[in-house]
Parts: C-alpha cells; sequence; structure tokens
C-alpha cells in the first residue's frame, strides 16, 4: 500500500513537473505538440520519469541525461537506433510498452532534445531517416 502511494503521488508530482516542459527559447512545449508526442509525454511520466527524471537529465536509476546537454541520445544515431533500443525499456518490463507507444516515447524524447519539432510525428517507415545530434 505504502509503495502504491508514493508512485501515485510521485507521478502526479510529474505530471505537474512535465506539463510545463520548455523548448531552448523559453516557450511551452504542451500547448504545440502533436498527438502522438503528447501521449509519449503520458508514457514518459508514467513508465520513464523514475529512472531519467522529469527533465531527462537525471533520475533515481540512470544519472546521464537521456536529452539535452550531456546526453547520449546522439550515439544512436537516428530515430530508429533509440527505438531499436527501446525495446529494452521500460527496463523492469520491456512488455509495458507496445511498439506504437515507444514510438511516442521516441518522439517525445526527440522533440526534448529538439531533433524534431514539437508539433512532428515520427511515422515507422521514416525514422531512419530522422537524424539524432
Amino acid at each position: 500500500m505504502m509503495i502504491r502511494v508514493f508512485v501515485a503521488t510521485t507521478l502526479v508530482g510529474a505530471s505537474f513537473l512535465l506539463g510545463p516542459l520548455m523548448k531552448p527559447d523559453g516557450a511551452a512545449f504542451a500547448s504545440q505538440e502533436s498527438p502522438q508526442i503528447a501521449q509519449g509525454r503520458a508514457h514518459y511520466v508514467e513508465h520513464c520519469l523514475l529512472c531519467h527524471g522529469a527533465d531527462g537529465q537525471r533520475g533515481e536509476g540512470y544519472q546521464t541525461p537521456i536529452w539535452g546537454n550531456g546526453t547520449q541520445i546522439a550515439k544512436f544515431g537516428n530515430a530508429q537506433g533509440l527505438l531499436d533500443y527501446m525495446q529494452l525499456m521500460p527496463f523492469n518490463d520491456p512488455s509495458l510498452l507496445d511498439e506504437t507507444q515507444k514510438l511516442a516515447v521516441v518522439a517525445f524524447m526527440l522533440a526534448q532534445h529538439g531533433a524534431i519539432k514539437p508539433a512532428d510525428s515520427i511515422e515507422p517507415a521514416a525514422a531512419a531517416r530522422i537524424g539524432i545530434r
């Protein structure tokens, strides 16, 4: 029971924290997000936030930023490479997210990183053409 309360409290707090994520110029993402990126945000809050943090910079389980400054996201080369890696996530149970949900999380991460625009969506067939720097 205590764990459920903690998780629920953490997720409610995380939703508050992730709601106003900002672009580098200070403008909010949420009002401009594609449905895919909005879904990716929700899946990130539910399944990724604890390990990777609200800002993608550090979480309880992973201390290296997954987007933004100091990230290792570029090592995947493109959205397909990141999606392939996402087959291992979430680490506690990779079956918690299906392919569409994992692609939405990838889109959300890439929007946070600036590799795609918040209004964009990623089609599976085009993922290999979306580079990550």
